[in-house]
């Protein structure tokens, strides 16, 4: 099976520093992928990369078949690679409803999907975290993406808004969207993910199942630390 991701040897330098060294892994259909790491272990900027906000320095991206290294995000955007920040990204003066007609496409049934249709005349800024992340995430999936790069959903999130978010990436993954997950929430990350990359100082430290990952020498003396547990 050919992979629907493939990042090959991709390296990102800011100066001297070293933000990603050869990283390699690949994606595939349906698949959802988690990544974990602690605070500057470089999650984000290989979120840059694959998405098109940043360059590699060196090392390819491959994106069904094609090779989207350097491509601008709206390109990507267009072959079905989208990805979500952290920092929600949406028009906050205006409604739910106008958020998604200024995005375009098919959005009715996407609203309603999410649980927005009856908040719809909202004004976003007036909308709660959980709500405001699933517009996001709702806004994303205008695009018919066959690929979702989500950038710790769960953060900032109550435990009723993270219930919430967990049926909707359910949904996702039953309409078979290609997902991948950063996120420092281990439990609600390992809840839907059936393999996991660890990344600490741009390195590539473990890639496994959870319950491999979690287990593994190297990732708790660099990130769980003793006496993890996911529960």
């Amino acid at each position: 099976m050919k992979p629907l991701l493939k990042v090959e040897n991709v390296k990102k330098k800011f100066g001297e520093l070293v933000a990603l060294e050869n990283i390699s892994f690949e994606v595939f259909d349906r698949e959802c992928l988690g990544i974990i790491g602690p605070n500057g272990a470089g999650k984000t900027t290989l979120f840059n990369v694959i998405s098109g906000h940043m360059r590699p320095t060196e090392g390819r991206v491959f994106f069904d078949g094609k090779d989207i290294t350097g491509k601008r995000p709206s390109e990507l955007v267009k072959l079905g690679l989208v990805r979500t920040f952290q920092i929600i990204r949406a028009f906050r003066n205006m409604t739910v409803e106008e958020n998604f007609q200024a995005v375009g496409g098919d959005y009715e049934g996407i609203m309603k999907e999410l649980g927005l249709w009856g908040k719809r005349n909202m004004v976003a800024k007036n909308l709660s975290q959980g709500d405001l992340r699933k517009l996001n995430i709702g806004l994303s999936l205008t695009t018919k993406p066959k690929l979702l790069l989500l950038d710790e959903p769960f953060s900032g999130l109550s435990p009723k808004e993270c219930a919430e978010l967990h049926a909707v990436i359910d949904h996702l993954k039953e309409r078979g969207v290609t997902m991948v997950i950063i996120e420092h929430k281990l439990k609600e990350l390992f809840s839907h993910v059936e393999r996991v990359l660890v990344l600490n100082y741009g390195i590539l430290l473990c890639e496994g199942k959870p319950d491999e990952v979690v287990n593994d020498v190297k990732v708790i003396e660099a990130y769980l630390g003793d006496g993890y547990a996911v529960a």
